[in-house]
């Protein structure tokens, strides 16, 4: 008879168990934190080369722009690049945890629960790299201009304000990124909101745009695609970075030569500009002028609902609030 209530209370217990959890109140709602770390000067150089497929996806474009001479070679990059990481001060190092606590209040008091994602590691460099950027990234590291967080250590207190805000939307920004590499669902949940399907393999980018292409860090795949109208016609496209020229002489620099490449997805050799398509802005959405790759502009959009919510920036909303309030509906839900 003990045997058998010890076996009936175990019933009764699993029972209930399983009725709470029909119900959702099984477990409270987890909380998001977001670690991180620093990279010393050499750790940090070891890990920015390692990421091979980055560099087998570069073009002639991009050496000879990011070397500022033409022929340039990957020994000469990959010899340079390395050379401009950097080690993070102490003060450095305050600033962007401090960042990061303010991250993760954000996420306690607002009840937004993030993917899952590994510890992000901090890597300073000159960026000279990766020229006219504020920072990138690779997998879970994240890559960030020297000048922006030795100006917010060290300038007056207007500069240290405006940065440090800055710092806020940047980082929520390149978090995006290995958010979208850690969970692939996600990634198509997010792309979805601006029309972009996730597709299944990579397209191949073909001969007259790879002839112009500039390598993006923080784009690792060109799996995704939308409908574009271009003359009247309805075409699925991918997307790349391309110039309108190649590189010619020292001073030239990509980002004044940058246009977004339409790129058909049925393997024909052309592709189409943003100007050619009617509806590019109903595709992007106009809360950001940063439309290169649905990956940008979905991070661009992923910082703002993080940092400001549904009122934006000036309290006034945005131009395609659905955006925001798709990406916020994800994070409440988790």
């Amino acid at each position: 008879m003990k045997k058998n209530r010890k076996r009936i209370v175990s019933i009764i217990l699993m029972a209930s168990t399983l009725l709470l959890n029909a119900c959702g109140f099984a477990q409270p709602k987890k909380e998001s934190t977001i670690t991180h770390r620093f990279a010393t000067k050499e750790e940090g150089k070891e890990l920015m080369l390692a990421n091979h497929e980055y560099y087998e996806g570069f073009s002639q474009n991009d050496l000879d722009y990011k070397m500022q001479k033409v022929n340039a070679t990957m020994e000469e990059y990959q010899a340079f690049a390395g050379e401009q990481v950097l080690e993070f001060t102490e003060e450095e190092k305050t600033l962007v945890n401090s960042c990061f606590d303010a991250m993760n209040k954000e996420l306690k008091e607002k009840g937004y629960v993030l993917p899952e994602i590994d510890e992000i590691t901090m890597i300073k460099t000159t960026m000279e790299e990766e020229p006219s950027a504020s920072g990138y990234t690779h997998g879970t590291q994240i890559y960030i201009w020297g000048p922006l967080v030795e100006t917010a250590v060290k300038g007056d207190e207007k500069q240290k304000a405006a940065v440090q805000n800055f710092l806020t939307i940047f980082f929520w920004h390149e978090l995006f990124h290995c958010l979208t590499r850690c969970n692939p669902e996600f990634r198509k949940d997010m792309y979805k909101l601006i029309h972009f399907t996730v597709g299944e393999d990579d397209f191949t980018i073909p001969p007259s745009v790879m002839e112009y292409h500039i390598s993006n860090p923080d784009v690792e795949h060109h799996d995704a695609y939308a409908t574009f109208n271009i003359n009247g016609k309805d075409i699925d496209c991918f997307v790349d970075g391309i110039t309108t020229k190649h590189f010619e002489k020292e001073g030239d620099t990509f980002f004044n030569y940058y246009t977004t490449a339409l790129i058909p997805t049925d393997g024909t050799d052309v592709y189409y500009t943003p100007e050619q398509a009617s509806n590019f802005d109903g595709v992007f959405g106009k809360n950001t002028g940063y439309v290169i790759d649905p990956e940008e502009c979905m991070a661009d959009n992923f910082s703002y609902a993080m940092r400001y919510g549904v009122e934006g920036p000036d309290g006034q909303g945005y131009p395609n609030p659905e955006i925001i309030e798709g990406i916020l509906s994800y994070v409440k839900k988790k």
